[in-house]
């Protein structure tokens, strides 16, 4: 992938974000409304996070823990995602790999997600946008609860 793409669909954000990871050497950061967590699943995505774990990388998540995604979350977290809990989440998302390659959302309407809805993404290999993105996360990564903390909780 080269330059900078506008993505305009949920099923294609999803082959983008299967993309990053897939070419992922090393890590991977996201914060993705849960609702994508089971599009991911369905998509094979969780899988790839999964072999990257196992192949030495690390995988960290920040998404809205509640009792609807309770299982999914406990899965990525029993195999080594490291996530976190917001209690307000804003729906916008952002995935980045190895800390040069993204994609985030420019807009994406929660109502009823589905994988046929229409949505503004924005995907690039730009160091300096992923720089960017990945300061805004670490920022959400330092206030948000540990999941394994939350989902005791539920």
């Amino acid at each position: 992938m080269a330059g900078k793409i506008v993505v305009e669909t949920v099923t294609d954000a999803l082959a983008v974000a299967s993309n990053i990871i897939e070419s992922a050497q090393s890590e991977i950061a996201w914060l993705l409304p849960p609702e994508m967590l089971i599009f991911s699943t369905q998509f094979g995505i969780s899988e790839k996070c999964k072999t990257l774990i196992e192949n030495g990388g690390r995988v960290r998540g920040i998404t809205q823990i509640t009792g609807i995604y309770r299982d999914v979350i406990q899965r990525r977290v029993d195999y080594g995602e490291e996530i976190r809990h917001v209690d307000r989440y804003q729906g916008s998302f952002m995935l980045v790999g190895d800390k040069k390659e993204s994609i985030s959302s420019i807009y994406l309407d929660l109502e009823e997600l589905s994988l046929d809805d229409e949505l503004r993404a924005f995907w690039t290999d730009n160091e300096a946008y992923a720089d960017y993105l990945m300061s805004t996360f670490e920022f959400e990564w330092k206030g948000a609860v540990d999941a394994k903390k939350k989902l005791q909780e539920l």
